[in-house]
């Protein structure tokens, strides 16, 4: 069995528990590599487990991580569908032996170590087989998905109302110069460190002061906030580019990478989404106050 799909099998029987478990086992499995492989290892393995639907981590603000239930999820193209979720050998190999004249199964490795499953085949027939192994079958699960995606501007607006901490490290992040910078800036997020090494970041909202917000969804809404356009896609190629100092709160990437199947890959500084419908990225950048993408101009 491949290392990662052994390790989201682990997952699968604990149902749950603490970041800091997840963290030894994956810097465990890396094996007596270079300790800066094994956090980065961490990190790409994170964000793919997240991307892929298997596991919802920092559960409701929290230091832990949930598997979710496994299903067979529709993709915005009506034959083809994803395996996401807990995952068992026992189901793996029912899941992998299910090919048939009406459908057909086949496995790739996003990740080395990590197998993708990958599902084609009318939706009754993939309905049915999900139904013979005991799981869930969800059609069209992006679009599903990015009706209930919590729009940035209410993100805003129920941020916990802050106050400057003292004797806090500050810095914040500059639009301008893409990174952050040792300054008190206004409509922007600014990050507060204290000598424990707590994080904590506050979006400057200009006259209603300053909000609490997690780190993903921050710069985002300090993005909303001064009206600056760091999303971009392309209905020719069907790719959603963000930058990589701007990676999608979880739940967006989730839907993003559920419209394609394919999980985000990073390359010259962006972070790709690729096969995104063109109606779910319209959703996506709505809800992530970017505006709606425009179409190409003919050459």
């Amino acid at each position: 069995m491949k290392t990662w799909d052994l390790l989201l099998e682990w997952m699968t029987h604990l149902g749950s528990g603490a970041w800091g478990a997840f963290r030894e086992a994956v810097e465990e499995l890396t094996g007596d590599q270079d300790p800066l492989d094994a956090q980065s290892r961490v990190r790409t393995l994170r964000i793919a487990f997240s991307d892929l639907s298997h596991v919802d981590f920092f559960v409701e603000g929290s230091r832990r991580w949930r598997m979710l239930r496994p299903a067979l999820v529709g993709l915005s193209q009506n034959r083809e569908h994803l395996f996401v979720g807990g995952r068992t050998r026992s189901i793996m190999d029912r899941l992998c032996g299910a090919g048939s004249s009406n459908v057909m199964v086949t496995t790739a490795e996003p990740i080395a170590g990590l197998t993708r499953v990958h599902v084609t085949g009318a939706r009754e027939a993939v309905a049915g087989l999900a139904e013979s192994l005991g799981i869930e079958y969800v059609a069209n699960a992006a679009a599903i998905l990015s009706t209930r995606l919590p729009p940035i501007r209410a993100m805003v607006d129920a941020g916990q109302p802050a106050q400057e901490p003292i004797n806090w490290s500050v810095r914040s992040w500059s639009f301008q110069d893409e990174k952050w910078v040792n300054e008190r800036l206004d409509r922007t997020v600014r990050e507060y460190s204290n000598r424990q090494g707590v994080r904590r970041y506050l979006v400057h909202a200009g006259k209603t002061g300053m909000r609490e917000i997690e780190k993903r969804a921050s710069i985002y809404c300090a993005a909303y906030v001064r009206g600056a356009r760091i999303v971009n896609y392309s209905h020719d190629e069907g790719r959603l580019r963000v930058p990589t100092w701007a990676p999608l709160p979880a739940i967006y990437a989730r839907a993003a990478c559920l419209a394609g199947g394919r999980p985000s890959a990073a390359s010259e500084g962006e972070i790709l989404f690729e096969s995104v419908d063109p109606r779910i990225a319209s959703m996506l950048l709505v809800g992530l106050g970017q505006g709606v993408p425009m179409p190409e101009a003919k050459r």
